[in-house]
C-alpha cells in the first residue's frame, strides 16, 4: 500500500514536468478548436483592455512619431517628390538628379528617335523607345554620365546628361521623376537675368528666385562664390537645380 502512495505523487510530478517542458511533444501538436477559441477570447480581452486604458491625448504624438520615423527610414515623403513633368529646353548638356527608389523618365522633343544610350555607371533599369528613356539606378549609385544619341528632323543630335544621387537638402528642389525636353531656345544666364529684371522691375532680392520663359522655369541663385553674373555687389547663376558644395 505504501508503494502505491509513493508512486502516485511521482506519476503526477512527471506528468506536470512533461507538460511544462517547452520541448515536450504535446507542445508541438495542433491545438484543438476549443483551445483556439479560448486563446482568441483571452487575446480579445487584452486588446479591449488596451483600448479602454489608452491615453487619447497621446495618440497624435504617437502618430506623428510614427510618420517621422517612417520618413527617416524611407528618406522621402510626398513633399519631396514631384510627379509632374519638368519642362526644359533641349540642349547638348543637362543635369538631373536620380535615386534608386524610383524610375525616371526622360522625354526628348516630340518627333525625336533615340538610337543609342551609353551610361558611365551600370543602371538597374535603362531602356528606351522612340523619344522616351527610362532609368532606375542601382542602390549604390552616386554619379553617372549618360550619352544619348537621337535624331530630330533628319538631323543627328547628342544629349549629355550628368546625373547625381538626390539628397534631401534645404537648398534643393523636389525630386523630379519626369524630365520633358522641348525643342525651344535655351536662354543664357545674362538673358535670363535680364528677362527677370524686366518682368519683376528689379534684380532678384532672395537667395532663390524663379522666372518662366517659354513655359520653362529658370532658377536664379544668388551665389557669391560660384556666380557667373555680377550686379553691383551681388553675383548670380542660373543653375538648372544644381547645388554647389
Amino acid at each position: 500500500m505504501n508503494k502505491y502512495i509513493f508512486l502516485c505523487p511521482l506519476f503526477i510530478y512527471l506528468a506536470c514536468a512533461e507538460s511544462s517542458a517547452p520541448f515536450s511533444p504535446q507542445n508541438f501538436r495542433t491545438p484543438s478548436e476549443q483551445e483556439i477559441a479560448t486563446n482568441k477570447g483571452v487575446n480579445d480581452l487584452k486588446v479591449n483592455e488596451y483600448y479602454l486604458n489608452i491615453d487619447t491625448t497621446a495618440i497624435p504624438g504617437v502618430i506623428n512619431k510614427h510618420r517621422a520615423n517612417k520618413e527617416a527610414f524611407d528618406e522621402f515623403s510626398e513633399k519631396e517628390i514631384n510627379y509632374k513633368p519638368v519642362i526644359r529646353p533641349i540642349a547638348s548638356m543637362d543635369n538631373i538628379s536620380l535615386h534608386p527608389y524610383f524610375t525616371f523618365s526622360l522625354l526628348l522633343p516630340s518627333g525625336s528617335v533615340i538610337s543609342h544610350v551609353d551610361s558611365s555607371s551600370e543602371m538597374a533599369v535603362m531602356k528606351f523607345e522612340s523619344n522616351t528613356l527610362l532609368i532606375r539606378p542601382k542602390s549604390d549609385f552616386h554619379i553617372a554620365n549618360f550619352t544619348i544619341l537621337y535624331k530630330l528632323k533628319d538631323e543627328n543630335k547628342i544629349l549629355n546628361v550628368l546625373a547625381t544621387r538626390y539628397e534631401k537638402e534645404p537648398t534643393k528642389d523636389k525630386l523630379n521623376l519626369i524630365y520633358s525636353y522641348k525643342n525651344i531656345k535655351k536662354r543664357d544666364d545674362v538673358e535670363t537675368l535680364a528677362i527677370y529684371a524686366l518682368e519683376m522691375g528689379s534684380f532678384p532680392k532672395d537667395k532663390y528666385s524663379y522666372v518662366y520663359i517659354d513655359g520653362v522655369v529658370y532658377r536664379i541663385v544668388e551665389d557669391s562664390k560660384n556666380g557667373t553674373i555680377g550686379v553691383g555687389e551681388k553675383r548670380y547663376r542660373i543653375d538648372n537645380n544644381t547645388v554647389f558644395k
